[in-house]
């Protein structure tokens, strides 16, 4: 016998895809675990539009959601409608160059929406921003 003729040492030119099928897994379970706390502040039906203007989202945004029953939420805590207004104060004191965007659920009527944008003014801001998606085909 030949030394190093062994038969099992053949090199094999095909390719192997066990490595990348094992990354692709864990990429895909990184990204289902992650999308849904990409969305910020609490999650509402957000009303239709045909043209909604996108902006970039920043840490100068303060998200406040207004769900179907009325209950508001600042990001991910709830302040009672009689406490709203002395709380937003108070976050437009600590920064007064903070934006507000508010997510108004699509079932509200526009007067309690309106009542949300009063007391934002009231504390203090100006200028409020919606949050609106385009219709789902």
């Amino acid at each position: 016998m030949q030394a190093g003729d062994q038969g099992g040492g053949d090199v094999k030119a095909e390719i192997n895809v066990t490595p990348l099928v094992d990354v692709c897994l864990v990429l895909l379970i990184i990204f289902m675990v992650i999308t849904p706390m990409l969305q910020k502040g609490r999650p509402v039906k957000l009303p239709d539009t045909n043209t909604p203007v996108a902006h970039p989202d920043s840490d100068e945004q303060l998200i406040v959601s207004i769900e179907k029953n009325g209950n508001i939420w600042l990001d991910t805590t709830q302040i009672q409608k009689d406490q709203f207004v002395n709380r937003m104060a108070e976050e437009f004191q600590r920064s007064t160059s903070k934006s507000i965007v508010l997510k108004g659920d699509k079932e509200l009527n526009f007067g309690d929406v309106k009542d949300v944008m009063i007391m934002l003014n009231t504390a203090g801001f100006e200028t409020v921003g919606l949050i609106t998606q385009k219709p789902q085909t």
